[in-house]
């Protein structure tokens, strides 16, 4: 492997799904995808509870009111306005595709590719240990793009707060937590003292295998042997770094092209899905109109059988016994009426056995077309959590719910106030930055 290496940490921008291949951007050869190394991947819910679970627990019992627990951490946190973030991402690189791309000329893992690979596994693999405040919840090695390199997708962890929760999300506090130097301006400051620490350690691995990180054998002009190392290697450092960005643009590109199909059909699947449902719906309803049908049906017999007892005794009552005659059984004479109401209790008996078998051959009919109703309800709710893990990992979230449901005139004139709000800001912030750097230069 050539001397002149260069190492390069890059700000990823955290897609987990392209990391872990769940969506192949146009840059990836998939001939190569089993090459790659996966060292964890865990669902970043489930490190969060892991992580934060007990402190959040231990808060929420102290609060008296439900408003002040704590219900969903790291939603908290994506809506935080302290400039937290719910996870940061490295991409590591050694080399650049000009010196140590993957393939050699023949097609075959180059000789560089192979020992920045083995440098990338050892830094990844001890990568927790050295950093205990930086939890490592999601790590690939990427072998099948261009130059290898790292993804680091980790969530920092400080502790020993006083109030409120005692241990939190702050990338800050948790780099002070292993030793990182306190900041002393915005761009000197407690990230790139760890990066920097990072990088000195990546640097001795490649040491270790006679790997030179140096830049020399260009022309020098009017600097100093040390100025022109080090402007050289901040330019080559650059190179890499900018290789890098173009690849994550590329991806980026290559799933907005691709994903906006998958909008539309989910879309329009979406709309056949409503479309179903209200079907469904209707049918239930048509169901429980004729239920309720029958259920009146049974109750009228049953009211009729119920006050046959005191009926009786009132016909008989009235009955009036008539005269034997010449040794005849004895007789009684009762009103039409009664005799009416107690030929309707005679059939009373086998109107309710009928009423019972029609009944219960209905609910049989019924029952069948409700369970296969409920089949295709539970189809159709699949297919909405489908959807939704779709737009989660794709990041597409807000945008369908702007599809279900588009903002009001209203909403969107505040949306767009917030915008600008902000444009002002880092206005204000660039141009204080710059006079400080005047100030200084």
């Amino acid at each position: 492997m050539p001397m002149g290496k260069t190492i390069s940490f890059v700000k990823g921008k955290g897609s987990i799904s392209h990391n872990n291949r769940d969506f192949i951007a146009e840059n990836v050869d998939r001939n190569r995808t089993a090459w790659n190394v996966e060292y964890i991947k865990q669902p970043i819910r489930e490190a969060y509870n892991q992580l934060f679970g007990e402190a959040i627990a231990e808060y929420n019992a102290k609060q008296k009111r439900k408003d002040r627990q704590v219900t969903d951490y790291l939603k908290d946190i994506k809506n935080s306005g302290n400039g937290e973030k719910q996870f940061y991402e490295i991409v590591v690189q050694i080399g650049k595709k000009d010196d140590t791309g993957v393939l050699d000329s023949e097609g075959n893992l180059s000789v560089d590719a192979k020992a920045a690979s083995e440098i990338l596994d050892e830094y990844a693999r001890s990568f927790q240990e050295r950093n205990p405040n930086l939890y490592l919840f999601n790590a690939v090695l990427h072998m099948d793009e261009a130059t290898p390199h790292l993804h680091l997708d980790y969530i920092p962890v400080a502790h020993g707060y006083k109030t409120k929760m005692h241990t939190r999300n702050s990338l800050t506090k948790a780099l002070q937590e292993m030793g990182i130097a306190p900041a002393v301006s915005k761009t000197d400051n407690e990230t790139t003292h760890w990066q920097e620490r990072e990088r000195e350690y990546l640097k001795g691995l490649c040491l270790e295998r006679g790997i030179e990180v140096e830049i020399l054998g260009v022309k020098r002009d009017n600097y100093t042997i040390p100025e022109y190392k080090v402007a050289m290697r901040a330019t080559e450092e650059l190179t890499a770094e900018l290789e890098i960005l173009n690849a994550e643009k590329q991806e980026a590109e290559s799933v907005i092209a691709s994903v906006g199909a998958e909008i539309a059909d989910a879309r329009e699947e979406v709309e056949e899905s409503k479309k179903h449902l209200d079907e469904i719906n209707e049918q239930i309803e048509d169901r429980e109109k004729r239920y309720a049908v029958y259920e009146k049906k049974i109750d009228k017999v049953l009211a009729a059988g119920k006050p046959v007892a005191k009926e009786l005794a009132v016909i008989r009552k009235n009955a009036k016994q008539l005269p034997s005659i010449l040794g005849s059984e004895p007789s009684v004479k009762i009103s039409e009426k009664d005799f009416n109401r107690l030929i309707d209790m005679a059939q009373a008996p086998g109107t309710l056995e009928k009423l019972n078998e029609i009944y219960d051959r209905e609910l049989e009919h019924m029952q069948g077309i409700i369970d296969d109703l409920m089949v295709q309800v539970k189809t159709w709710k699949d297919k909405v959590l489908q959807y939704d893990k779709f737009f989660n990992v794709k990041g597409l979230v807000e945008e369908f719910k702007e599809f279900v449901r588009p903002k009001s005139i209203k909403e969107r004139m505040e949306a767009k106030q917030k915008v600008v709000e902000k444009q002002k800001c880092e206005q204000v912030v660039n141009s204080t930055a710059r006079r400080e750097k005047d100030i200084a230069i």
